[in-house]
């Protein structure tokens, strides 16, 4: 059924029915149940009240052409019928406050025009469902709330305009959605959801979303409420109109931008805790950004304010004024992020990851340049100071004609550039040392008496000093600088690079190159030249690159580490004075000239070009000069001058120049020194000091040469009168000219052997020495004279050299040559004590004749004193004479030696150590047989035992006067073992021992490694004992001899073996004073065999051959012992004391009979064991266990020129 209403239409709903009352002046016709149908013509002014959900039944309800449903009760109402609105009909839900309406709208014709709420009503309407709809409607929420919970129910927003009336609000939930169109001024709200806005007129508020997107731009009046983010899409402009707009900017979490966009906040101040995306944001007013990821642009003409952390990589549209405030972060990501024309006051962090360029920077923040960026401050042409910290790889450019002040220290290591104004710098080192740094044209660096340190220097403008350091190249680095560097501070060059200093500098400080090269132009690269200007070169190279004058106010310093100055082809001129102990390198083609009043004490090296003197003392006086062997290097001294010693120069070039008759000392540091170039000139050459002098070149200067000490050895050619000195010796090769010898002074032609000539004189004072070396067969030192030969009674020293001739038959040699031989020479010397020396004359001629004094047999002996000297000198006495051989150059050796040289040759060469080692070995044999006589001294008190002992001694004989003094130091151990037969007791026992037996005096050792055997036994009846032994000990002997003596030496060694037999006896009495002192009487005898192999040395012409040899000793010994025993701890402790007098009743004196391999044959004897000795030690043995001892000993023997230490270790075991 369809009503159709004309009047007004009052629905009373109660329950699930609804009553309908036609009122004809007033008065109801009929309740019933119908559906609804609201045409397009019908007027909200009718409304039905509902009160239930189902009081207009369960069908669907028309509203054709309108109508009003309105709530009458609080509380959830949920509207059973769905609604049909037909196009273009106009409907209104309202619910009165405190009353929630659900709807269910089954469709919304076409044009339909929805309104929610209305009047006083400011209850919820609930979109519950939404099925169709045909598009192009308008929604009005006039007033309360409508309700939208669903995804699916949003499209009834989607149509054409929503409009939300002031005081009402769209409640979307926490679904996302879009608005096609949103109007009004009243509240969206959101439960964290996105929506998107398509297009807009609205100037109310959006409240509680996750993003808002505006997908359209437009004028912006509205608010937002507890909204995260707000997203404006690409290519829209989005512009705030009013300032609440603007400044309700500051709610939200952060603004998105999409790129193209614009977000326009025109004339407003604005506050955004976050910005992402790019686009372009702006104001000609203030924007305060808190942080975010931006890649856009901003435009904020009275600044931007940076509070959180914020990633900037788009570009500032215009003059930009940026306050990064303490505790947050701009970073600048892409390259002219500030367009150029920032002026950045930073109290927080900048991070500049590519070049970028600021009109300023103020504040005490930090920045880091990074990935080698530039970033380049002062472009807007003001004067600003930053006291923070720039640090990263990049590097600073100044820019711009104001000053940029830097107040603190630095730590970025790219570049420093400053391209115009001034960069000052108010603290020590506020750039870093390993910046390199460029001045430009019209641009300066204002130190402001702080001192600071950059890796390199290029560029031409101007570096104001104060008075600060200005250090450059700690790094290594390289560069060129043309501009002025001014102020009384000073400069220094470090590292290994090149710094060219170029321009007209004023600096009055210091210039100091400690590394690396500086090179200069002129005298004013170096500075204003005053007193305070000193140049100090320590380490490093002075290089020129124009004519440098050097004036006489300004110093000059080497340093310990020495310099170098290379004049590159010019003429440098240092005039004033030059002092330090360093070592000065003059390098490069040209002159340096040392013209100052100099102090300094190092060493000169003239590796190329021309070093000159033209003041004395330019040079020190105890320093070397050496000179190149290369053509145009030299010396130039114009006046007198002393050195140490000069050297270098050679066929090549390396030459010294004496001009105004200077006179060149050298010699003054005592050393020895070879000078291969030639000296020219007027002047003359002194030679001093103890040092040996060798001039090997060719020299014409025209003065006199003096040797006042030490050696001149002239192996080239010299000119010039020559006067030796006394104590002061010439000799060489070369040719000089007339020759006077002072009394004591001394000739020595050659070097060794060799030819002096001398071109005119040769005066001999009657108390000076010719010295001549004497070689082979008509050879020997000689003196050719072009003038006549002054011998006046001269002494001639003949030294022997030559090991391979024979002075048997005699020899002669022609020591002097002359065209006239005046007068004869006085003594003659001879440095052997058996040779004999004669000198003959002729008119030109001087002949030297030696001969042995005796012939062989007596002539080696006669300079012997004792009985092994004579023998071995006897051996050596018939040495193979054959020219060339060794044995010839050991006989010639000794042949040319005094007699002192002599005797020490016979001792070394004696092979004594072979007779010697025969007393070594009876010695070990004595401590076996001790170890022994131990042991059985405890047998019959221990009982049978299993036994080990170590036993070690050092003895020392003393020279007999014929025989060396030997040492024997020897270690070994025995095991063995005992039984007990009755009153018998009997054992074995073996055990090995090594030995190192030296006569240090000749040089010789022996090592002996040992195995011993043996049996014993003991028989005690009541208190008398007998003890007997035997043994046997093998040796394997390794002999080595170290002979060294002037003009010989040579190592000879042996192996062979031997061994020694012993029998051995001991009778004693026990005197029992107490339970535990016993005190014994002994009395011992034992008797030895000693016997040694026959062996050759392997070796030179000093080895020896030796036959086998014996020796025998008997001996007997007598003494006391006494012995106490004591228990500690349960445990029993011996301790005992013994003396006796030991006599050698017979021991033959060891001798060897040995052969020379090309010589003769002696016999030698050896050091001697005392005959008489008194022997005293004393033991402690320890019981460990019942069946088990250890017992601790020591004894010494005393006796003439002997005496032997040994101790021992012994263990039994009772088994």
């Amino acid at each position: 059924m369809r009503l159709i209403f004309q009047t007004k239409l009052i629905l009373m709903i109660t329950q699930s029915r609804f009553s309908v009352h036609f009122a004809v002046a007033g008065s109801a016709i009929a309740t019933f149940l119908f559906p609804i149908t609201a045409y397009a013509d019908s007027s909200l002014n009718s409304y039905v009240e509902i009160s239930t959900g189902d009081e207009l039944g369960t069908d669907q309800v028309d509203m054709s052409t309108g109508g009003w449903i309105r709530t009458v009760a609080t509380g959830t109402i949920d509207l059973v019928p769905e609604i049909d609105i037909l196009d273009g009909a106009t409907v209104r839900f309202s619910a009165i406050p405190g009353s929630d309406l659900n709807l269910k709208l089954y469709r919304v014709g076409t044009g339909a025009e929805l309104h929610f709420g209305g009047a006083a009503d400011s209850g919820t309407v609930t979109l519950a469902d939404f099925f169709f709809s045909g598009g192009n409607q308008d929604v009005f929420v006039d007033s309360g709330t409508l309700l939208v919970p669903e995804d699916g129910q949003g499209a009834l927003l989607r149509a054409s305009t929503t409009t939300v009336a002031s005081g009402a609000t769209v409640d979307l939930g926490s679904h996302s959605d879009w608005i096609a169109s949103l109007a009004g001024s009243g509240t969206i709200r959101l439960n964290d959801a996105d929506l998107e806005i398509r297009n807009f007129s609205f100037d109310g508020t959006i409240d509680g979303a996750n993003r808002v997107t505006f997908s359209r731009g437009g004028s912006w009046r509205g608010r937002f409420a507890d909204v995260d983010e707000v997203a404006l899409s690409a290519n829209q402009t989005l512009t705030i109109v009013d300032a609440g707009a603007a400044a309700n900017l500051s709610t939200l979490d952060s603004l998105r931008l999409s790129s193209g966009s614009t977000f326009d906040l025109t004339s407003y101040d604005a506050s955004l805790n976050s910005l992402y995306g790019a686009g372009l944001i702006g104001t000609t007013e203030t924007l305060a950004i808190g942080s975010g990821n931006y890649s856009g642009g901003i435009v904020a003409g009275r600044g931007l304010t940076i509070s959180g952390d914020f990633q900037w990589s788009g570009q500032s549209q215009g003059a930009l004024s940026i306050n990064v405030l303490s505790g947050a972060t701009l970073t600048a990501n892409g390259g002219n992020v500030f367009g150029g024309s920032a002026d950045i006051s930073l109290d927080g962090a900048l991070y500049v990851n590519a070049s970028e360029a600021v009109d300023a920077l103020t504040g005490s923040g930090t920045v880091e340049v990074a990935n080698n960026a530039i970033l380049s401050v002062g472009a807007g042409d003001s004067s600003t100071t930053f006291d923070g910290e720039i640090s990263g790889q990049g590097g600073l450019t100044k820019a711009g004609t104001g000053t940029f002040i830097l107040s603190s220290r630095q730590s970025y290591t790219g570049a420093t550039t400053v391209s115009a104004g001034t960069l000052q710098l108010m603290s020590v080192n506020a750039v870093p040392a390993t910046s390199p740094l460029e001045v430009r044209t019209g641009a300066q660096l204002n130190m402001a008496g702080f001192n600071q340190a950059f890796a390199s220097l290029t560029g031409n403008g101007n570096i104001l000093l104060g008075n600060a350091n200005f250090s450059i190249g700690g790094v290594g680095g390289s560069g060129s600088f043309s501009g002025v560097i001014s102020g009384s501070g000073s400069v220094t060059k470090s590292g290994a690079g090149t710094l060219g200093l170029f321009g007209n500098n004023s600096f009055s400080g210091g210039m100091t190159v400690v590394g690396g090269t500086l090179a200069v132009s002129s005298s004013a690269s170096l500075g204003d030249g005053s007193t305070t200007n000193t140049l100090t070169l320590d380490g490093g190279t002075l290089q020129t690159f124009g004519s440098v004058a050097s004036p006489a106010a300004r110093g000059v310093v080497i340093g310990s580490a020495g310099a170098t100055v290379d004049t590159n082809g010019n003429a440098v001129t240092f005039a004033g004075g030059v002092s330090g102990a360093g070592q000065l390198t003059k390098t490069g083609a040209g002159t340096l000239t040392l013209s100052g009043n100099n102090t300094r004490s190092g060493d000169t090296e003239i590796d190329q070009g021309r070093l000159a003197v033209q003041n004395g003392g330019a040079l020190a006086d105890d320093a070397r000069v050496n000179i190149a062997d290369l053509a145009g290097a030299g010396l130039d001294v114009a006046t007198s001058e002393t050195i140490g010693s000069l050297s270098g120069g050679g066929l090549s070039g390396g030459d010294v120049s004496l001009s105004n008759a200077a006179i060149l000392t050298v010699g003054g540091d005592d050393s020895s020194s070879t000078f291969g170039g030639s000296i020219t000139g007027d002047g003359s050459l002194i030679k001093t000091g103890s040092g040996l002098f060798q001039l090997t070149g060719n020299s014409t200067y025209t003065g006199d040469t003096d040797v006042l000490d030490g050696t001149l050895s002239v192996n080239g050619s010299l000119t010039g009168a020559f006067n030796i000195g006394s104590g002061a010796r010439l000799q060489g090769t070369g040719s000089v000219g007339t020759t006077s010898l002072a009394a004591g002074s001394v000739l020595a032609p050659g070097n060794s052997i060799g030819t002096l000539t001398v071109t005119g004189d040769l005066n001999f004072d009657p108390t000076s020495n010719f010295e001549v070396e004497i070689g082979s067969t008509g050879l020997s030192d000689r003196v050719d004279v072009t003038g006549t030969a002054f011998l006046n009674g001269a002494k001639v020293q003949t030294i022997l050299w030559d090991p391979s001739v024979s002075y048997v038959n005699g020899q002669s040699y022609t020591i002097v040559s002359a065209g006239t031989v005046s007068g004869t020479f006085g003594d003659l010397e001879i440095d052997s004590a058996f040779l004999k020396s004669f000198l003959s004359y002729s008119a030109t001629d001087v002949t030297l004749t030696l001969r042995t004094v005796l012939s062989p047999g007596s002539l080696f002996p006669s300079a012997a004193l004792t009985y092994n000297q004579q023998q071995s000198a006897y051996g050596l006495d018939f040495l193979d004479q054959t020219s060339g051989s060794s044995s010839l150059a050991l006989y010639n050796a000794i042949l040319y030696s005094d007699r002192a040289e002599a005797r020490d040759a016979f001792d070394q060469l004696s092979g004594e150590i072979h007779a010697s080692l025969q007393s070594g070995l009876f010695s070990e044999a004595n401590d076996v047989r001790n170890t022994v006589f131990d042991r059985l001294d405890e047998v019959f008190q221990s009982g049978g035992r299993a036994w080990t002992s170590a036993y070690g001694n050092i003895s020392t004989l003393e020279s007999d006067g014929n025989a060396s003094s030997a040492t024997n130091a020897r270690g070994g151990a025995l095991y063995g073992a005992d039984w007990m037969i009755d009153d018998i007791s009997a054992g074995v026992f073996a055990g090995f021992g090594q030995s190192l037996f030296e006569i240090s005096d000749l040089g010789s050792t022996a090592n002996v490694d040992s195995v011993h055997l043996g049996l014993y036994a003991a028989q005690r009846s009541g208190n008398f004992e007998i003890k007997l032994g035997a043994s046997n000990s093998w040796y394997d002997i390794e002999t080595r001899r170290n002979i060294a003596f002037p003009g010989f030496s040579d190592t000879q060694t042996a192996s062979y073996h031997g061994n020694t037999a012993q029998v051995f006896s001991e009778a004693s009495y026990d005197f029992r004073f107490s339970q535990s002192l016993i005190v014994t009487p002994f009395g011992r005898l034992d008797y030895g065999i000693s016997h040694r192999d026959s062996f050759e040395e392997d070796g030179g012409a000093a080895s020896l051959s030796g036959e086998s040899a014996r020796e025998d000793m008997f001996a007997s010994t007598v003494g006391l012992r006494a012995q106490r025993q004591s228990v500690i701890a349960d445990k029993t402790v011996t301790t005992g004391i013994d003396v006796a007098w030991r006599r050698a009743l017979y021991q033959g004196t060891p001798l060897s009979h040995l052969t020379f391999e090309n010589g003769g044959s002696f016999t030698v004897k050896g050091v001697q064991n005392s005959s008489d000795s008194v022997v005293a030690g004393g033991s402690v043995a320890f019981q460990l266990a019942s069946d088990a001892s250890l017992a601790l000993s020591y004894r010494g023997e005393f006796g003439d020129g002997f005496n032997r230490h040994s101790g021992s270790a012994r263990l039994d075991v009772r088994f």
